[in-house]
């Protein structure tokens, strides 16, 4: 079975995850984690994609551990960690 490649959304996610995002992708995302769920709709109407990693990273049991893995396989060199 082939692993899910990584989105665009979630590649953004995990370089900011590793400090390696822009000032602008840094402060969205930091700011979707600080919004209630209205504000976080409102922000996804621009960066739906974005908006639902950061939700499944948040709720949805085993997602970051998944990601990390393709993360990894699929990055090699630039490791995530759990």
């Amino acid at each position: 079975m082939t692993a899910t490649k990584i989105t665009p959304a979630e590649e953004i996610f995990c370089m900011y995850k590793l400090g390696r995002e822009g000032l602008f992708m840094t402060a969205l995302i930091d700011t979707i984690f600080k919004g209630d769920i209205h504000n976080q709709a409102k922000i996804g109407k621009g960066y739906p994609e974005l908006v639902e990693v950061i939700r499944r990273y948040g709720i949805e049991t085993g997602y970051w551990e998944d990601l990390v893995n393709r993360w990894n396989e699929e990055f090699p060199t630039h490791k995530l960690y759990r």
